[in-house]
This record gives structure tokens, C-alpha cells and sequence, in this order.
């Protein structure tokens, strides 16, 4: 677990709060999260005042203080919101019954969301986390969450197209999360030329045919051989 006590609202970094909230303070809690992520996006972590999320928010420094300890914390409630709705769109779609790769995994990776707020905000705590350990011990637990609902669903969209990696699925997830969040980059600086997931797509595609086999027991690709009643000779 990593807890700091705070120096000022700045520094400090807690883990999320595992008390059951009520109605009333969940939604508190989502009208700061959403405050924060326009903040954020627009002026920068570090330069968004707590006083300037609570007037985003409507609310006042208490209400703030009553359900985070500082603007790191709340971050990190941010990046378990985001996280939970990347999950949300993957355990949400579909598998297909593709028997390519180049089939299955367009289809999969057209539901992952973009957001150019969300982008901008997490690349900035991703610079922050590396200068402070601190913040990097949190973001890497919590990254490492996401790459194993990731790793799963990859796995389940391959095995219905009859297919398995020839390598850990967690490293391929690590390629693919370096490839969206450079390709976001690129397409947010230059749209005309890339959509978002563009380049992912492209990459994906590729990746997964070199490292990719079909499974022994996906008879689409193994077909059962026909016996002519003979006994050999």
C-alpha cells in the first residue's frame, strides 16, 4: 500500500477510499471527477487549484476535503473511473466468430473509447509518476489491473476465432497500450491524417498474425481427417 501524509494538497498520494458510499456522496464524488477531468485537461494537473475544481464542481473546499485527501488522490479516483469504463467497453464486446485475426480484432478494438481530455490529463500523471516513485508505485498497480482485463479479453476474442498467442498475452498488451497511446498522440496533433486507434488497428493486425496459432482443437482450421476404412498398407 502507498500513503503519504499529506504536506500540503500537492504532494500527498493515499489509496482510494474502501468504505461502501452512500447515494448522495457517490454523486458528490462524480461531479468532482468530472470537474477535475475538465480541469485538468484544460489548464494541467499541477497548475488546477483545488478552489478551481470546486467551482467547476460547484461545491465548496469542505465538500472537496470530505471526500479526498488531495488532488493526487483524486486523480487516482479519475484513473479508476476511466480504467472502469475502458472494462466496461471490453467486457461488452461481443466475440465474433471471425476465423482471422484481421476479422476479430478490428471488431474488439473499435469499442476501446477516446477521450482527448483523458488522454491529455494521463499523460501528464504519467510524467508526474516518473519523477515522483510514489505516484509511479500506484499508477503501476493500477495499470497492471487493466493490462490483465485486457490480456483476458484478447484471449477470449482469439479462442473464438480458434486461435492462441505464441507469446504471454501481457506482453503483447504492453505493446499494444505503447502503440495506442503514441498513435492518440498522433492522430490528436495531426487528425486529418489519423483517426484515433488508427495506428493500433493497423499494428494489431499485424502483431497478432505473426503471433498467433490455431488451437489444436479448432477443427475450422485442423479438419478431422476422413477415414476410407482401410487398415493402412
Amino acid at each position: 500500500m502507498v500513503s503519504t501524509q499529506p504536506a500540503n494538497d500537492e504532494t500527498a498520494i493515499t489509496d482510494l477510499p474502501a468504505r461502501p458510499l452512500s447515494r448522495k456522496r457517490r454523486q458528490t464524488r462524480e461531479r468532482l471527477l468530472g470537474a477535475a477531468l475538465d480541469a485538468f485537461a484544460e489548464r494541467g494537473f499541477h497548475a488546477s487549484s483545488v478552489e478551481d475544481i470546486c467551482e467547476r464542481a460547484g461545491m465548496t473546499r469542505g465538500g472537496f476535503y470530505g471526500n479526498f485527501s488531495s488532488k493526487e488522490e483524486l486523480f487516482l479516483a479519475l484513473y479508476e473511473q476511466q480504467n472502469a469504463h475502458l472494462v466496461d467497453a471490453i467486457r461488452a464486446t461481443p466475440l465474433t466468430n471471425s476465423a482471422t485475426v484481421q476479422d476479430a480484432v478490428p471488431a474488439f478494438l473499435e469499442t476501446l473509447p477516446q477521450d482527448r481530455r483523458w488522454h491529455l490529463v494521463n499523460a501528464e500523471f504519467a510524467l508526474h509518476a516518473l519523477r515522483d516513485p510514489a505516484a509511479a508505485a500506484v499508477l503501476v498497480q493500477a495499470t497492471t489491473r487493466l493490462r490483465a482485463q485486457f490480456s483476458r479479453r484478447i484471449d477470449d476474442v482469439l479462442s473464438e476465432a480458434g486461435l492462441e498467442l505464441t507469446v504471454p498475452a501481457d506482453i503483447i498488451v504492453r505493446w499494444l497500450f505503447a502503440v495506442r497511446n503514441g498513435g492518440l498522440t498522433q492522430a490528436y496533433l495531426e487528425p486529418e491524417l489519423l483517426r484515433p486507434n488508427e495506428l493500433l488497428d493497423q499494428l494489431a493486425q499485424l502483431l497478432l498474425t505473426v503471433v498467433t496459432r490455431a488451437t489444436d482443437n479448432d477443427h475450422r482450421a485442423r479438419p478431422e481427417p476422413v477415414s476410407d476404412g482401410s487398415c493402412g498398407g
